[in-house]
């Protein structure tokens, strides 16, 4: 209730404000990512009930397709960042993080809905583009691994200073979630070619090490092993070779970090 009462656009709030420039910066990853992420979660967890949850949640997805959402020359879809200052003019950013990954199974949690059965189709196409574009920053690397973001929507990244991967699971995530909904054998592919590249340029003797440059094979470490490493990035991994997994999102809701709750429907209840 209190953050509808802030200036927002299209369903999106910003982050940080530059007070100076009067200026707020709008994006669904790093900073927002999990706000936008629970308004559909809890709103599954509590059986559907709230229909304010809903309607943020159905907003943001509209405003980050209308605002951040554009189509590189390659064909390929980008999730970018936005400058807004107010009123109607939002200035796009062309500037994709591999954290806005999660949005395929973001937007897979509401199309699989009644809710969401009037704009399933095309929002399904949407959530399959974008994990497309997620892979392809993946597969178009010479170590097989995406980095930490790409500028200007070129997948080659030669406008992206900043080329590391830090053992992110966002990617592994939206293609568990697609996999899950769509049971296309696809996204479990895409997710074991990841590993095995892991496997390959991460492994160290002591666990998996951050990579500084994913597009170069000269093994450049940061030294330094993430806790969602094995919280998230492996678990989404695994999960994504075992389909007989009991898992099952009838019953659970993953939480930011890929811990599944249940649903208030099937918890267990207190003893009185």
């Amino acid at each position: 209730d209190t953050l509808q009462q802030k200036p927002s656009i299209d369903g999106l709030w910003p982050t940080c404000w530059e007070k100076k420039a009067n200026v707020g910066k709008l994006n669904v990853g790093a900073d927002a990512d999990s706000f936008y992420e629970y308004l559909v979660k809890l709103w599954l967890q509590d059986g559907q009930a709230d229909d304010k949850l809903w309607k943020m949640y159905d907003d943001a997805v509209g405003g980050m397709e209308a605002h951040l959402v554009r189509k590189g020359s390659d064909g390929l879809t980008f999730i970018g960042q936005a400058k807004w200052s107010g009123g109607d003019r939002v200035e796009h950013v062309q500037e994709m993080e591999h954290l806005v990954c999660f949005v395929p199974g973001w937007i897979a949690l509401g199309a699989f809905t009644a809710k969401g059965n009037a704009t399933k189709e095309h929002r399904m196409n949407l959530a399959s583009s974008i994990a497309y574009t997620c892979w392809q920053m993946y597969e178009r690397q010479p170590t097989g691994i995406g980095p930490e973001r790409v500028k200007q929507m070129a997948i080659d990244l030669r406008a992206t200073d900043t080329k590391e991967y830090i053992l992110r699971p966002e990617a592994l995530e939206g293609w568990w979630y697609m996999a899950q909904y769509t049971g296309d054998p696809m996204y479990r592919e895409w997710g074991w070619k990841a590993f095995q590249s892991f496997e390959s340029w991460l492994r160290v003797e002591k666990g998996f090490a951050s990579l500084k440059d994913v597009s170069k094979t000269s093994r450049v470490y940061i030294d330094r092993m993430e806790s969602f490493w094995i919280a998230e990035t492996l678990k989404y991994a695994y999960l994504l070779q075992d389909p007989e997994t009991p898992i099952s999102l009838d019953r659970y809701v993953l939480n930011t970090e890929a811990h599944p709750l249940s649903k208030f429907q099937f918890a267990k209840k207190a003893a009185a």
